[in-house]
């Protein structure tokens, strides 16, 4: 079935492998093996986890001989600032509807939305799936053929060819993460990685449960970012369904293994908890994460090991999608957490032993 994989359509923009590194600052205070893909290290405008699924998107554009690229998220998306960046690289025209006013502070993402060129609009309609959402989109594809275009548009929904592509992507990923887990020795016990749309958690569960056999017993935990996992797990299954079937592969029945626990009152809102992870995992490993999806997935990965879900001695990756502009579109809100005294973001932890501001072992975050 690789080989299917491999005759789909690609446009390479990422930088990979993508490292598979060792936390041991944060295993040794933790008491697991704590491991980090670096999907932040993609390359391509901030890289993160949207690089690789823009590559067989604009692989399929290109196959369709489009001439502009149109997409829609949220104002603050890195899907949508690598979309631009894609296009720019493919030659592309980028289109961008995204859900906020025009009014939003031109900085982080959207700042970089405008320095790449791309089209910008703005709807208020704050569903991604909803008929409206659709209809704009279809309406300003209409537009672009009127005006001699051909327009792509990557709307990955789980019933979608985007959104298959997009799940191919992860497929491809999980591989990659296998063999680097052979060759360092790895077994991973746990996965843990955040949950927006769901293709990513949906395609490392295909692959995982198909082909990359390394990680066939590893628990694959989707930390949900903004919809609750009662609506995000039909949307995972959705992406399995299409990914697999693109790929000629059985779909796991598996059910995606999803936590509400880090999603706070919704998308884009930081958790006290999430900034905490944050302020640790800068000072324990130099790792930068955000407030809106990697922030939020380790805060979940730190309270599964204090409540014992994660056991000690255990081997875990934590997979860093990345998302770094978003750290500044946060200024504000990390001002408080970054200025404070190292002894005060660990300050939960209870005992003020071990190293600087990380929790110790079944300590809470």
């Amino acid at each position: 079935m690789t080989g299917t994989l491999d005759r789909l359509p690609r446009f390479s923009l990422a930088a990979l492998p993508t490292p598979l590194e060792r936390a041991p600052r944060l295993s040794r205070s933790l008491g697991v093996d704590l491991w980090i893909k670096r999907d932040d290290l993609t390359g391509l405008a901030f890289g993160g986890n949207k690089v690789r699924k823009l590559e067989f998107l604009v692989g399929d554009a290109l196959e369709a001989r489009a001439t502009c690229l149109l997409t829609t998220a949220a104002v603050q998306s890195n899907f949508c600032r690598v979309a631009a960046a894609a296009a720019n690289r493919a030659g592309l025209r980028a289109g961008l509807l995204l859900r906020g006013s025009p009014e939003s502070p031109v900085q982080g993402n959207l700042l970089l939305d405008y320095l790449l060129g791309a089209e910008v609009r703005f709807t208020d309609d704050p569903d991604p799936y909803s008929a409206d959402t659709r209809r704009r989109l279809e309406e300003w594809a209409e537009a672009k053929r009127a005006q001699g275009e051909r327009p792509y548009v990557a709307y990955p929904h789980g019933r979608s060819r985007a959104g298959a592509l997009a799940t191919v992507a992860y497929v491809q990923a999980a591989l990659e993460l296998n063999a680097q887990c052979r060759a360092q020795g790895v077994r991973p016990r746990h996965l843990y990685v955040a949950v927006g749309s769901g293709s990513t958690l949906a395609g490392l569960l295909l692959g995982a449960r198909t082909l990359a056999d390394g990680l066939a017993g590893t628990r694959i935990v989707g930390v949900c970012v903004g919809s609750p996992s009662s609506l995000v797990a039909s949307k995972v299954r959705e992406f399995v369904r299409a990914g697999a079937q693109l790929l000629d592969l059985r779909a796991p029945e598996e059910e995606p293994a999803l936590t509400d626990r880090e999603r706070g009152e919704g998308y884009g809102i930081p958790t006290p908890r999430a900034l905490r992870a944050i302020r640790l995992a800068a000072l324990s490993e130099a790792l930068l994460l955000n407030p809106v999806y990697t922030g939020k997935a380790l805060a979940a990965l730190l309270e599964d090991v204090a409540r014992g879900a994660v056991r000690q001695g255990e081997t875990v990756v934590f997979l860093n999608t990345g998302g770094d502009p978003l750290v500044f579109a946060y200024a504000t809100t990390l001002e408080d957490i970054a200025r404070c005294e190292v002894g005060e973001v660990g300050a939960q932890r209870g005992d003020g032993a071990g190293e600087p501001g990380i929790p110790q072992k079944g300590g809470r975050v």
